[in-house]
């Protein structure tokens, strides 16, 4: 900056002094011809020397303004660059800062969970050494008990030889008793085994007679119950299926295997609805067995 003021003090003395000349050269024309004459032969060469002098007096103003621009440039970039150094530390002093109080603030928390963890673990000894405490009382009376269980065990073991001992004399004392019984109901077995297969012997026989009575009454009843059809020729016969009430009431009448002569077998099936009720047997059982659906062979011939 003081190099600028020098220049710029140079710079307006150098114009002054111009200024100077030209009024001196102005007076000195108006003056005679001879003055004129002596006082302007010298004028050139100052006119030329000051011109010289000042073109390098305003080189040197730039290169002194360039010097001091360059200078400037310089001065900025430092600052710039002093100014970036310093914001950099102050991040970095922050960035410090930002950590010290974190690592700040760990350490109060290990501390507080350090406390914590000591106060749980005070905790957890007290009722470690409570349980230990109640699992002492507890053995300790669990072995009273045990020393009482064995007295109760032997005298129940006592006890259950004395009536294992009783039962089997009752058992052995039943067993006699029971084969005895066995011996006397077996022989009632036998005896009603024998009486039960005389009656069924005798039944089965009543039942077949009853069986071919009625078999034979049911025919000769539906012969007689039957007109020959006049188109129908002699020694036909048909397999007819018949349902029965217990009445004997005829509930449905099939042919199942023809004569071949459609006439002749619908004159069959109308003699069995016409000879209805049927004479069956009064023994319901012996009727759901034989008579409730039967077949025969009808041949009125």
């Amino acid at each position: 900056m003081n190099s600028y003021h020098k220049f710029a003090s140079s710079f307006v003395l150098a114009l002054s002094l111009h200024f100077v000349i030209l009024a001196l050269f102005g007076i000195s024309f108006m003056g005679d011809s001879e003055t004129e004459t002596l006082v302007q032969k010298p004028l050139p060469e100052i006119i030329q020397a000051s011109m010289l002098d000042d073109e390098k007096i305003i080189l040197e103003a730039e290169r002194l303004k360039v010097n001091e621009q360059n200078k400037q440039v310089a001065v900025q970039q430092k600052q710039r660059k002093i100014d970036h150094e310093l914001k950099k530390q102050q991040q970095q002093l922050a960035a410090t800062k930002k950590r010290r109080l974190q690592e700040e603030k760990k350490t109060k928390a290990l501390e507080k969970k350090g406390k914590e963890l000591a106060l749980k673990e005070k905790k957890e000894r007290q009722q470690i050494n409570k349980l230990r405490a109640e699992e002492s009382a507890r053995l300790a009376k669990i072995k009273v008990q045990k020393q009482a269980e064995k007295v109760r065990l032997k005298k129940q073991r006592q006890a259950e030889e004395k009536r294992r001992t009783a039962e089997k004399l009752a058992k052995e004392t039943k067993q006699y008793a029971l084969l005895a019984k066995q011996k006397v109901d077996q022989a009632k077995k036998q005896a009603w085994a024998k009486q039960q297969a005389v009656a069924a012997k005798g039944k089965l026989a009543r039942d077949n007679q009853a069986t071919i009575s009625s078999t034979v009454a049911i025919q000769a009843k539906v012969n007689n119950s039957w007109i020959r059809p006049i188109s129908s020729a002699k020694g036909l016969r048909c397999t007819i299926r018949v349902k029965l009430l217990p009445s004997g009431d005829v509930m449905d009448s099939t042919i199942i295997k023809s004569s071949g002569d459609r006439v002749f077998d619908r004159s069959a099936e109308n003699a069995v609805l016409k000879a209805t009720p049927l004479p069956v047997p009064k023994d319901r059982a012996l009727f759901a067995k034989k008579f409730r659906t039967f077949t025969f062979v009808f041949k009125p011939e």
